[in-house]
């Protein structure tokens, strides 16, 4: 598989970071977070649960290191010239440490992540003190990597907008297959058949299906559970292409709902909506989730709702598809929407043991506003 995008793309991206590590007058960075060593390389691989990071030095060398039969796909992923492998029997902390010297020798001043998932406490302290045993300084970096993915270039944006065509194709079969009478993993097959032959490639996390009352309950997947009539069928995927996700909720039922779902039905619609409206250049997703929460709240329905109102997307592997830690729709986020941001708007009210409902879109800040790129026709209305 060769490179999702020409070699420029990649170097202005590794000398964002370079310009970073200076200004910090730092002499090298690792990085171990498989979003951000494939932001930065183009590496992508569903081996990343193995030790694997990409060291940057500030005068220009890079170097990816990862176990020794990981090797092909690297060179056949990235413009990488210096790519090591690790034989299994091998320390791969001890050869981090030892590439590092390589590429960046007499290094004192290193940028580190400190809330990588895939480097576990154990690993991160032996590679600290390795690298502080010889004299070099370490400084977190998480933030300054997560600010440079955040506005996503033109080349991202389209693999943004082939993800959500994939993912509107995954989510119109499913939606076609939740009839009553159905069950929910005939829906579920129907969602990964939809996405794969729409061109996605493995996903950040498996598509969510949950009828009647089991909608109440957050990440229900399928089950043996066959849908009856007048009840919701909750669903949501996200298609990937290129590592980059687009992700869509959406709730459709055959018949008639009432009580507390159909209320909850129109609420969300308004929610999403109300949400909407404040996702621009410019805007607050501070302001964009109060807005989310005060239309389920002025349906009487504020009891239903307990999370953020949407978050940023891009480059994902599992167990996620979203980018929440670079930005969420919350009450604590003080960034505001820029253009070239990607968010997923996902409301979603859940009563636990009753019905759940959830309408969302993943949408592009635009210069004059936004563009809705996640969407499914059947639903609501039927």
């Amino acid at each position: 598989m060769s490179p999702v995008f020409p070699a420029a793309e990649y170097e202005a991206r590794l000398a964002t970071l370079r310009a970073t590590l200076r200004a910090k007058d730092l002499d090298a960075a690792i990085v171990h977070t498989p979003e951000n060593v494939c932001y930065l390389s183009g590496h992508a691989t569903p081996g990343y649960y193995t030790y694997q990071c990409l060291i940057v030095t500030a005068d220009g060398e890079a170097a990816l290191l990862m176990r020794e039969t990981e090797t092909v796909n690297a060179t056949e992923t990235t413009y990488f010239q210096r790519i090591t492998g690790y034989p299994d029997r091998a320390d791969p902390v001890r050869a981090t440490a030892e590439l590092l010297a390589e590429v960046a020798p007499g290094a004192r001043a290193v940028g580190v992540e400190a809330r990588s998932w895939f480097l576990p406490p154990e690993p991160f302290l032996r590679l600290s003190a390795l690298l502080e045993g010889s004299g070099a300084r370490l400084t977190h970096i998480d933030d300054a990597l997560a600010a440079a993915r955040l506005i996503k270039s033109p080349a991202e944006i389209e693999q943004i907008r082939a993800a959500a065509r994939s993912t509107n194709e995954g989510m119109a079969a499913a939606a076609a297959a939740a009839v009553p009478g159905a069950g929910e993993r005939t829906v579920a097959a129907a969602a990964f058949a939809g996405l794969i032959a729409s061109g996605s490639e493995y996903f950040g996390m498996e598509p969510f299906v949950a009828s009647g009352p089991r909608a109440g309950t957050i990440h229900a997947s399928w089950s043996d559970r066959v849908i009856g009539e007048n009840e919701a069928v909750l669903l949501e995927m996200s298609a990937t292409c290129g590592r980059y996700n687009a992700p869509l909720m959406h709730t459709v039922w055959t018949g008639t709902l009432t009580g507390e779902a159909a209320a909850m039905a129109t609420a969300c619609a308004d929610a999403r909506d109300a949400a909407l409206a404040e996702v621009k250049p410019g805007g607050s997703p501070a302001a964009a989730h109060a807005a989310c929460k005060a239309a389920i709240a002025d349906a009487g329905l504020a009891h239903t709702y307990r999370k953020r109102s949407g978050y940023s997307v891009g480059i994902a592997f599992a167990p996620d598809w979203g980018e929440g830690h670079l930005l969420s729709l919350g009450e604590n986020e003080e960034r505001l929407f820029a253009p070239g941001m990607v968010v997923h708007v996902v409301p979603t009210l859940r009563v636990a043991g009753s019905a759940g409902i959830g309408l969302s879109a993943t949408v592009l800040i635009t210069e004059s506003g936004h563009e809705v790129l996640t969407a499914c026709e059947d639903g609501p209305q039927r």
